[in-house]
C-alpha cells in the first residue's frame, strides 16, 4: 500500500509574472480556473488547465508547487525497528515515448514524520527538459508518473538495494496551452478575482490554439487565425448580405461567448457577420496567443473591386452592392498606411486572371498607387476616400 500521493499541483503561482510559472487564466466568462489547478480525483487532462508564454519563460527556470498527503504506513523493508521518519527523494517523469512539453519534475528529497497523518505544505519544483519553445503554439497533453525513492530512515537503516530503486505511486494528467507572448488586450493578467472577466479563455484557447498549432511568430499565427476564420464560411458564418451588413458579434462589446457556441455547432448570434465581427474574431483570438492586433476602420465610401466575401462562392463587389461605406480589418501598430492589416472578410484579386483570389494576411495597408492592399480593396478612382482611420482603432471587450 503506498503512503504517499499527489493531493495538489499548483502551475500559476507567482501572482506578479509569469516568466517562471504559468499564466492566470479563467475558463470562460463566467467560470474561473481555479488554483490549485490539479487535485486530488482529477482524470482528464482538461480538468487541469495551464497556459504558458514561451517568451516569457524561455531560459528561465520553471516551478510548479506540489503538495502530498502521507499515510504513517510506508512501503517500507521489514526492519527491526519502526523507524520515525524516512526522507524520500521525488520526482516525476514521462511514460516512455510520451513527448511532454513540460519535460519532467525533477528529484527532490523530502523528510516526512511517520507518527504523523498529515498533508504536507506546497513544495517547490523545478521542471527539467521542457519544451515550450520546440513546438511553438499548441495544446498538448503532460502526463507524469510520480515516483518516489527511499534513502534514508530514522532511526535504522536500509539495504543498498532499496535506496536505488524508483517506485511509481501516482499519476497526473494536464492540459498545457502554449502561447507565444503574453495575451494582449482585451485579454488581461492579474490575480484571479471573481470579477476579472478579460483573463484569457481556455475556451478560446481551444479553437485559437487549434488554429495556429505549431505557429512560432506572431506574424504566422495571426495568418494562421485569419484563413481558419475565413474557412468557417459558408457553414459556420457567411457575410450578411441579407442584412446590409449588419455587426452581429461586436456591436459594442465581442460577444465571445455567442461566437464560442456558433464554433461548436450550436445557433450562437447567427450565421450572419461583417467586416467588424471578423475584424474582432481575428484580433482578439490572434492577441490571446500573444499577437498584437487591433480592430480599426478605413473610410468613408469607396467602391469596390471584385472580391469573395466570406462565405460566398460568387466573385463580385460585396453583395453586388458596388461599395462600402467603411470597412474594418485587424490592423497593427498605429494602424496607419505603413501598417499590416488582417482581413477574414474576404479575398482580394478574384478577378485576376487567372483567378487568384488572395488572403489579406500580414499585407501592408499602403498608399494609393503602392499596389498593397489600399488598391487591392478599391478602385483608383475612389482610393482616396479608402483611408485609414487610426482614430477608431479599439480592443473590444470580451462578454
Amino acid at each position: 500500500m503506498n503512503s504517499i500521493k499527489v493531493n495538489a499541483i499548483q502551475f500559476n503561482h507567482d501572482p506578479n509574472g509569469c516568466s517562471h510559472d504559468a499564466l492566470t487564466i479563467r475558463r470562460n466568462f463566467s467560470t474561473t480556473v481555479t488554483v490549485p489547478e490539479w487535485k486530488s480525483g482529477m482524470v482528464a487532462p482538461e480538468e487541469s488547465p495551464a497556459a504558458y508564454a514561451v517568451h516569457e519563460t524561455t531560459g528561465n527556470r520553471i516551478t510548479i508547487k506540489v503538495r502530498f498527503a502521507i499515510r504513517p504506513d510506508p512501503p517500507l523493508p521489514p526492519l527491526t525497528v519502526r523507524p520515525k521518519e524516512v526522507t524520500l527523494k521525488i520526482r516525476a517523469i514521462p511514460p516512455a515515448r510520451w513527448i511532454n512539453v513540460l519535460g519532467s519534475v525533477q528529484a527532490k528529497s523530502i523528510t516526512i514524520r511517520l507518527d504523523l497523518r498529515l498533508k504536507l505544505p506546497y513544495i517547490d519544483f523545478e521542471l527539467e527538459n521542457t519544451q515550450l519553445g520546440v513546438f511553438g503554439i499548441g495544446i498538448h497533453t503532460v502526463k507524469w508518473n510520480w515516483q518516489y525513492q527511499i534513502e534514508s530512515v530514522k532511526p535504522g537503516s536500509l539495504p543498498k538495494p532499496q535506496i536505488v530503486k524508483w517506485t511509481t505511486f501516482d499519476t497526473t494528467t494536464h492540459r498545457i496551452y502554449t502561447v507565444l507572448e503574453t495575451p494582449k488586450a482585451p485579454w488581461l493578467q492579474s490575480p484571479p478575482a471573481a470579477g476579472v472577466t478579460q483573463l484569457p479563455w481556455t475556451e478560446v484557447l481551444d479553437f485559437a490554439c487549434a488554429w495556429a498549432q505549431g505557429a512560432t511568430t506572431s506574424e504566422d499565427a495571426a495568418c494562421r487565425v485569419t484563413g481558419q476564420i475565413y474557412n468557417l464560411g459558408p457553414d459556420t458564418i457567411t457575410y450578411d448580405c441579407p442584412g446590409g451588413g449588419s455587426s452581429h458579434y461586436s456591436w459594442g462589446k465581442f460577444a465571445c461567448t455567442k461566437f464560442i457556441e456558433r464554433l461548436r455547432g450550436g445557433t450562437g448570434n447567427g450565421i450572419y457577420v461583417n467586416c467588424s465581427d471578423c475584424a474582432t474574431f481575428v484580433s482578439e483570438f490572434a492577441n490571446i496567443l500573444g499577437c498584437d492586433l487591433w480592430q480599426s476602420k478605413m473610410g468613408w465610401g469607396f467602391s469596390l473591386r471584385p472580391l469573395l466575401g466570406i462565405g460566398s462562392s460568387v466573385c463580385e463587389t460585396a453583395c453586388g452592392w458596388g461599395g462600402f461605406s467603411y470597412h474594418e480589418v485587424a490592423w497593427t501598430g498605429a494602424c496607419d498606411a505603413a501598417d499590416r492589416v488582417y482581413d477574414a472578410c474576404l479575398l482580394l484579386d478574384c478577378a485576376v486572371t487567372p483567378a487568384s483570389p488572395v488572403l489579406a494576411c500580414n499585407m501592408r495597408f499602403g498608399n494609393c498607387g503602392d499596389g498593397d492592399y489600399r488598391d487591392r480593396l478599391a478602385t483608383a478612382a475612389t482610393c482616396p476616400s479608402c483611408a485609414p482611420q487610426p482614430g477608431s482603432r479599439q480592443r473590444r471587450e470580451v462578454e
